[in-house]
């Protein structure tokens, strides 16, 4: 992730005009969970998309994005797309260097995986699960186990600074408990992470977050 000199402490607003050349786009953003909301193919993703890319490179005139504090430069993010998990091996490496409280991520992650009487084991430098006596490493896990170890990493080696986090439809591959328990996990691991995610899925929403949700005709000018 980029270092920026005056870090924000997450996005207030987000100003697109246009989007697909005839939509106005204004989206003032709360700190913590923001989830968009509307019938597929109506921008969802693009929304995402467009943000993290001004963020990343500064490049999309029609696009602004408003810090808060409004003086800072930026704040680092990520984003993860539903279902994948290309970025695994990436994250490990970084797992060796994190400084974080791995305490919360041992639980965590036990209390995710007893469903299959798997346990993390504790090393500092590489993650390993132990399940029936063997010691697994993280090739054999499940592509929906995969996908949770990647949301659970990708939080924890932010080190509970200030950070978003774009997610796309993070429901694909993840049985329904783990929808219901993900957002909470994520704000436990890092309660400094701004959430912005397009789900289809109700038990991410129903879950206390209803009153985070925003439909993107809500946000058409």
């Amino acid at each position: 992730m980029k270092d920026f000199t005056h870090p924000a402490e997450y996005i207030r607003r987000v100003d697109i005009n246009p989007l697909w050349g005839r939509k106005h786009i204004v989206w003032e953003l709360r700190p913590d969970v923001n989830i968009l909301s509307g019938v597929n193919g109506i921008g969802k993703s693009t929304i995402m998309r467009k943000m993290a890319q001004q963020m990343e490179h500064g490049d999309l005139p029609s696009v602004t994005i408003t810090y808060e504090p409004a003086e800072a430069d930026g704040i680092p993010f990520d984003v993860l797309h539903g279902g994948e998990s290309n970025g695994l091996g990436r994250l490990l490496s970084r797992y060796a260097y994190c400084k974080a409280d791995r305490q919360t991520f041992y639980r965590v992650a036990d209390e995710l995986f007893a469903v299959t009487e798997k346990t993390i084991v504790r090393t500092p430098d590489e993650i390993l699960f132990r399940q029936d006596g063997e010691v697994l490493t993280t090739d054999q896990l499940s592509s929906g186990e995969r996908q949770m170890l990647g949301i659970l990493l990708t939080v924890l080696v932010q080190e509970g600074k200030p950070c978003v986090l774009f997610m796309d439809e993070p429901e694909i591959s993840l049985h329904f408990e783990w929808q219901e328990r993900l957002i909470s996990i994520i704000r436990e691991l890092n309660p400094n992470v701004q959430i912005i995610l397009s789900t289809h899925s109700p038990a991410i929403i129903m879950s206390g977050w209803m009153d985070a949700v925003t439909e993107v005709t809500d946000i058409t000018v």
